[in-house]
């Protein structure tokens, strides 16, 4: 997948254990109206897959890495008043973007993620190849570190938004393309040159990184073999449209046997490999050289909608996202069909 990127660019001129007698109970009823605020909200789970340009429980904020990369910040809109019952209550999710693929274009993952519960960080990361006379967007492992530093930092600054909400002992990575690539290496602590620009050479994770979903991502090589990593710190999603013609769906097949459980395959008819972002084909990336037979909104709406569930299921304990991914394993109407083990 590496090379496939590459080739393209050269060719280019808290918890439940904080609730303690009547802040515990404050605290699960807040947490209770914003889980009903959730699932039944018709912004995310209406039958049209309407998307809104706002999420009236988001806020957004641009925020600069300690690597000097510009990022999009997502998180749940919480009062000053209630911070102290909410402490530690949203998990962080890293966002990995594909080659040359702007942050911009994930901003619905990224109101997706936050109205699911969880801080999203979204970044812009630049690298320079030899050749390319420019920056050129490109994530790599190091990002994952600047990302989870940064919030800490966030979390304990009383003049911060993210004051005393996010749940830093619990992380999660969702990667496109590229990103799931990079992301996949991050979880498995593997310094790859490539993806890995680390002084020593050698990359450890955050121990808070507890779980992975990647989209249009895999690990087979250009050659066609198997990169096979120990994901077994965290759990890896792997979601994948059935039209991809970036990274095609036999090459996410060989991937799952690579993975330790718990792992996923969730396949969505009909989305190609722009189904994560907000729209097909964005400017300067890669064009997948099939379209989808999916609306944009519907391919958003099928995979935002498990890699939420995977995220649930694994950074907040959710016992909803467990039932979806163990004992109904897809949609309804036939669109995702979900193996999981």
């Amino acid at each position: 997948m590496f090379a496939q990127h590459i080739l393209h660019i050269a060719a280019m001129p808290m918890s439940a254990r904080n609730a303690v007698h009547g802040l515990g109970i404050v605290r699960m009823i807040i947490l209770g109206l914003i889980a009903v605020a959730i699932w039944s909200s018709s912004v995310f789970f209406s039958a049209a897959h309407a998307w809104s340009d706002s999420v009236p429980w988001v806020q957004e904020f641009p925020v600069t890495l300690p690597n000097g990369d510009a990022a999009d910040l997502y998180v749940p809109r919480v009062s000053r008043w209630s911070r102290p019952w909410l402490e530690d209550a949203f998990p962080l999710v890293a966002v990995l973007q594909g080659a040359l693929v702007d942050k911009s274009e994930y901003q619905r993952l990224g109101r997706r993620l936050a109205a699911l519960g969880f801080v999203a960080v979204i970044p812009n990361h630049f690298r320079n190849f030899p050749g390319i006379p420019v920056p050129v967007l490109f994530s790599e492992v190091g990002v994952i570190t600047s990302i989870y530093d940064a919030m800490v930092t966030a979390d304990a600054d009383p003049d911060s938004p993210l004051y005393l909400i996010v749940d830093t002992e619990r992380m999660g990575m969702v990667g496109h393309s590229l990103g799931g690539f990079v992301g996949m290496h991050a979880i498995a602590g593997v310094c790859d040159p490539q993806i890995c620009t680390e002084p020593d050479g050698t990359y450890e994770p955050p121990e808070a990184l507890q779980a992975g979903a990647v989209y249009g991502a895999n690990l087979i090589d250009f050659d066609g073999t198997g990169i096979d990593l120990d994901t077994s710190s965290a759990p890896v999603a792997l979601v994948q449209g059935r039209l991809d013609g970036i990274a095609i769906p036999q090459e996410a097949q060989a991937t799952y046997p690579l993975l330790e459980s718990p792992r996923a395959l969730i396949s969505i008819d009909g989305a190609n490999h722009y189904g994560i972002c907000d729209r097909n084909n964005p400017p300067g990336a890669t064009p997948d050289p099939l379209q989808p037979t999916l609306s944009q909104s519907a391919a958003n709406f099928n995979s935002l909608r498990w890699i939420g569930l995977w995220l649930r299921a694994f950074l907040k304990d959710d016992p909803w996202a467990d039932i979806w991914l163990y004992d109904i394993g897809g949609s309804f109407n036939g669109v995702v069909d979900a193996i999981v083990d």
